[in-house]
């Protein structure tokens, strides 16, 4: 069997890694940690000029902000592995670039994850319809059973 966990430093996603810890124990799972970092175009919104014209992140890429970003989601999955190392666990990591929602499912299914766990950050209902919410979208798109930890 293997679980995928989606791992994004909050403190809901240890403790996504905690739940399938406990679930996996007994059935001698391989634990597939994720991380997805999204580009760094998708923190830049595109603007309007006075002249009409829409601009966006065109510029040269900042490559010192995009290694310092890579190497959180590395450290991130690290800190998780030995996690995971800590309890017995065989695991193994991931590190992704693109949008985690989608990334999450995708990988799902090139994985044959028989789970997917993942955190919740509790949204309000106004806010999930702001903000969008990775969780929601896995629970509902994904070919894989999913977990979603509080």
């Amino acid at each position: 069997m293997k679980f995928l966990v989606a791992i994004d430093g909050s403190q809901a996603s240890e403790h996504a890694l905690a739940k399938a810890l406990i679930f996996a124990a007994p059935l001698k799972v391989e634990i597939v940690l994720l991380t997805v970092v999204e580009p760094l175009s998708s923190y830049v919104p595109e603007v309007m000029l006075p002249t009409g014209d829409w601009v966006g992140w065109r510029g040269l890429p900042d490559v010192e902000l995009e290694r310092k970003i890579l190497n959180a989601g590395q450290a991130l999955l690290q800190k998780a592995q030995d996690t995971c190392q800590a309890s017995e666990m065989a695991s193994r990591t991931r590190l992704e670039t693109g949008q985690p929602r989608d990334l999450i499912c995708s990988v799902a299914k090139e994985e044959s994850s028989d789970l997917v766990v993942l955190g919740s950050r509790g949204l309000g209902s106004i806010e999930r319809m702001m903000l969008g919410s990775v969780s929601d979208y896995v629970l509902h798109n994904c070919a894989s059973p999913v977990l979603v930890v509080r």
